[in-house]
């Protein structure tokens, strides 16, 4: 059985039991992204999603959020470099233990802006998932051969220049 009780408004204030409602001041103290980065980072997803595609005839699967996650950690990485992420190089790698390292893209983030540094995107398969052994099942039946991706990946970074020269 619910239990309901009555508030008598001359005892209690109503404000009180609320909690006073935010103002626009605390509104704007939330941390807004700024829309430049986000810009940058949609931009970076979708010619690094775009050229992996174009290396492998739209024959990869890639996980939802993986693209999303790995140009946050360039971003990231780009941040303190001379030239920030103007002067990255991407080298996207699939790694298959009985094939070896395959080379599938590269994108430099700003073709006029001189390179210093190196980001290399090492992916790899996935066998735990359940459409990696639906698509060995459909390999064995003739059809296509896809690349499952990983939603781990490793991202390693090199840079072009010394900083004690």
């Amino acid at each position: 059985m619910a239990h309901l009780k009555v508030l008598n408004p001359a005892v209690s204030n109503l404000s009180d039991l609320l909690e006073p409602l935010p103002t626009e001041e605390d509104l704007q103290l939330e941390s807004i992204e700024d829309p430049e980065e986000a810009r940058a980072r949609l931009v970076l997803r979708g010619r690094v999603e775009e050229e992996v595609r174009l290396a492998t005839h739209n024959n990869i699967v890639l996980p939802p959020t993986l693209l999303d996650q790995v140009a946050d950690h360039v971003l990231d990485l780009s941040k303190d470099e001379p030239c920030g992420l103007r002067g990255c190089v991407i080298v996207v790698a699939y790694v298959e233990p009985e094939e070896g390292e395959q080379f599938l893209a590269q994108v430099k983030a700003d073709k006029t802006m001189p390179s210093t540094h190196l980001l290399i995107l090492t992916l790899r398969p996935d066998p735990a998932s359940w459409y990696t052994k639906m698509a060995r099942i459909f390999r064995s039946l003739g059809g296509k051969r896809r690349m499952i991706v990983s939603p781990k990946y490793e991202l390693s970074k090199r840079t072009f220049y010394d900083y004690d020269s």
